[in-house]
């Protein structure tokens, strides 16, 4: 009786995790190491790069992951490079709050938790926004900051909702499979050049239902939820920082006027590429932030 009755208990629990949406794939990129960090009430999940000299500590923009850097930290070879799931995205679970302080506190006190010391904080987009509130809060150990075609520190007003559907257009929305998925994924912007690092990161930027059916991480509330943040006023922490910044813009790029007004001594870089530049121009992304590392000898 005692026999069945497990049986029965595990046999219910399988079902019961087998009904539960899973990650497409969960593969860590060549080369990195998979790490979880805990602190300030917060779980994230992270990649880390071995290296030498101060960690490059990698946020990525908005519906991306951690894995969307795995071209970029492959190509500054030899360097401690770690790239985080921000809350929300990639195997991290959601935020409570959007909101930049809060989230800076909890993604400051998970990596020094780990990796105590000096860091140069690096963001693409939104996480551009955050990587300077996190300076900010981390300016006695923050040597310095680079700045992938991000949003501006200050408040940048627009309208979300139409904005989320004209930037994400085509990755909003479930596809009946998980090769449809990926055909359709192969022709967007952000993921353009498609390749291996490529699939990779949108791999992990969606879950397979069940009955087979992809649904992506970035939903169009969370997405118009936090592109609301950036309308907060984060132009003060920017005034703290008294460290070597880099401003990598795409052409035409609409946040780096205000970012020259933040940021007057800063090294700019325009770099060949779409808005997604640790993406679309890898080589010469890496090939600015190596150079401007060497110049300051970071």
């Amino acid at each position: 009786m005692r026999r069945s009755l497990v049986a029965l208990l595990t046999m219910l629990c399988a079902c019961q995790r087998s009904a539960m949406p899973r990650p497409a794939r969960s593969d860590i990129p060549i080369g990195a190491r998979a790490v979880v960090l805990q602190g300030d009430g917060v779980r994230l999940r992270a990649f880390e790069w071995p290296g030498s000299g101060t960690p490059l500590v990698l946020l990525h923009g908005l519906g991306g992951n951690a894995a969307t850097w795995t071209s970029f930290a492959r190509q500054v070879a030899g360097r401690h490079v770690i790239a985080v799931d921000l809350p929300g995205h990639g195997e991290s679970p959601v935020a409570l709050t959007w909101d930049f302080a809060p989230m800076a506190r909890q993604i400051l006190g998970a990596v020094q938790g780990r990796w105590p010391g000096a860091h140069i904080w690096v963001g693409h987009s939104w996480g551009g926004k955050l990587a300077v509130a996190v300076a900010a809060l981390d300016s006695a150990e923050t040597r310095g900051l680079v700045l992938v075609d991000a949003v501006q520190a200050s408040a940048l007003a627009f309208d979300p909702p139409p904005f989320v559907e004209r930037l994400f257009a085509g990755e909003l929305d479930p596809w009946p499979t998980l090769d449809s998925a990926l055909a359709s994924a192969s022709r967007l912007p952000q993921y353009s050049p498609w390749t291996p690092d490529v699939a990779l990161a949108f791999r992990r930027a969606v879950t397979v239902q069940p009955d087979g059916r992809v649904v992506p991480l970035l939903a169009r509330g969370k997405a118009v939820a936090i592109m609301a943040t950036f309308a907060q006023d984060l132009s003060g922490s920017a005034n703290v920082l008294r460290i070597p910044v880099l401003v990598l813009s795409q052409p035409k790029s609409p946040f780096e006027g205000a970012q020259r007004k933040l940021f007057p001594t800063a090294t700019y870089v325009t770099v060949e590429g779409n808005h997604w530049l640790q993406i679309s121009n890898v080589s010469a992304t890496s090939n600015a932030v190596t150079a401007w590392l060497q110049q300051h000898h970071l």
